[in-house]
């Protein structure tokens, strides 16, 4: 057997885990508390909903839509590696001009996953019937879970704090070691990157699909 030893996997067992997590409910019923009964019919009448589109995909728009999502991922990259750049402190490092700086670039990869998500259903609407209507589900799911998703993303800064006290302690740090710092920085970097991939991996599955309908068509 073997064991992983990634940066990633330690950062991942240093998070709290709940005592119950064998006995979670299936993922459906779980889903499904994330529903209200207005989301419930929301949910049902996108369901049953029908596109009058009676086109055919464009691979050109899906071509360009893809393009700009791998655009947009590789500036948002850039943007995380070099998320505590300009960060400075009056003496010794402290925790607020950190948390500042990453919880701005957090904002910004919410706000730009959120604005190609809504590019790509608005897209698919323009598409076929099929990809029309899996973009009018997929609106429900997000609208449905955004409460959810921004709860659970809220509590990363909190840990972050503990993790940066946690780290400055246990170093002593001085005035010419601060290697604390630095192993701070990469696995709150971490988490932005781990963050960015959780919240581009929907636009990611709606244009899959849209390729999958190209084919077809082809």
């Amino acid at each position: 057997m073997t064991t992983n030893h990634s940066p990633q996997s330690r950062l991942l067992q240093q998070l709290p885990r709940s005592p119950d997590i064998g006995n979670l409910p299936c993922l459906a019923e779980r889903l499904g508390r994330l529903f209200g009964l207005g989301d419930t019919m929301t949910l049902d009448a996108a369901i049953a909903w029908r596109s009058r589109c009676p086109g055919s995909p464009q691979l050109a728009v899906i071509e360009r839509l893809t393009e700009e999502l791998a655009t947009s991922r590789k500036a948002l990259i850039r943007r995380i590696e070099d998320w505590a750049g300009d960060v400075t402190f009056d003496d010794e490092p402290t925790f607020e001009p950190l948390q500042n700086a990453w919880l701005g670039v957090q904002r910004k990869v919410a706000a730009t996953s959120r604005q190609l998500r809504d590019k790509v259903r608005k897209a698919m609407k323009d598409q076929n019937p099929a990809l029309a209507h899996l973009a009018e589900l997929d609106s429900v799911f997000d609208h449905a879970m955004a409460s959810y998703t921004s709860q659970c993303f809220a509590t990363v800064p909190k840990e972050l704090e503990q993790r940066f006290q946690t780290l400055k302690d246990a170093d002593s740090p001085t005035p010419d070691n601060n290697d604390w710092l630095h192993r701070y920085c990469q696995e709150a970097q971490n988490l932005l990157l781990a963050e960015l991939d959780v919240r581009l991996e929907p636009i990611l599955g709606l244009l899959e699909a849209c390729h999958n309908e190209v084919s077809e068509y082809s």
